[in-house]
């Protein structure tokens, strides 16, 4: 697998985060806000496969696995701190716990088409090549799938910037338009806070997608 070139200094990031990612605090007054939003636009039905990229610690998959009947869940990380932490406290419920998998959102060990819905909460900043990122989600989605990207549209550096090559917050219409040249059709745009934006997209058929 070829390694993202900031993939050392997330991987270090999340390993630390990994720690204090499910402090209470943060998850009830942001996650999982983003997470509630994302439900309000997806309806999980059953027989869903549903993959969550850069999933963490994995919370919101077991949600989903607790209160939405015979979804299929994998997760998705870097980082091997936070898919520890996911698969010990993977659950159960009205569907089957989730499965944690690590790897890299530029080269997702998946078949084309093996995903109905994709899942990806405050994490597309760090894709330095967003549209090669955006283009392996649409690869492993279905035709007309739908991807769920909540993204930060703003850093501690303001609009379109860089953080020493290993974040990037871009605005809305840069998001969009990294998302069309992916693959996608943008059904909606959200605002959530006033950093984030949430994108509800469609996978395109394979022969309408923009050619890299």
């Amino acid at each position: 697998m070829t390694q993202p070139e900031n993939a050392r200094a997330v991987t270090t990031l999340f390993g630390l985060w990994s720690r204090f990612y499910d402090n209470a605090v943060p998850q009830a007054l942001f996650y999982k806000r983003v997470h509630r939003r994302i439900l309000r636009r997806w309806t999980p039905r059953p027989g869903e496969r549903v993959l969550d990229v850069g999933c963490g610690t994995g919370i919101f998959l077991n949600c989903l696995a607790i209160d939405h009947d015979g979804l299929a869940l994998t997760g998705l990380d870097l980082s091997e701190d936070m898919l520890a932490r996911a698969r010990r406290h993977a659950r159960a419920g009205r569907s089957l716990a989730p499965s944690f998998v690590n790897g890299s959102v530029y080269e997702l060990p998946f078949a084309d088409g093996a995903f109905d819905v994709v899942l990806n909460t405050i994490s597309c900043h760090f894709y330095m090549d967003q549209v090669r990122a955006f283009r392996e989600v649409a690869r492993v989605l279905a035709p007309r799938g739908r991807f769920f990207c909540a993204a930060l549209t703003q850093g501690i550096i303001g609009r379109g910037a860089s953080l020493t090559r290993v974040a990037a917050y871009h605005p809305v219409a840069t998001l969009r338009r990294h998302l069309e040249q992916a693959g996608f059709e943008v059904a909606g745009v959200e605002r959530m806070f006033p950093v984030v934006a949430l994108f509800e997209s469609r996978c395109i058929s394979a022969s309408s997608r923009t050619s890299p």
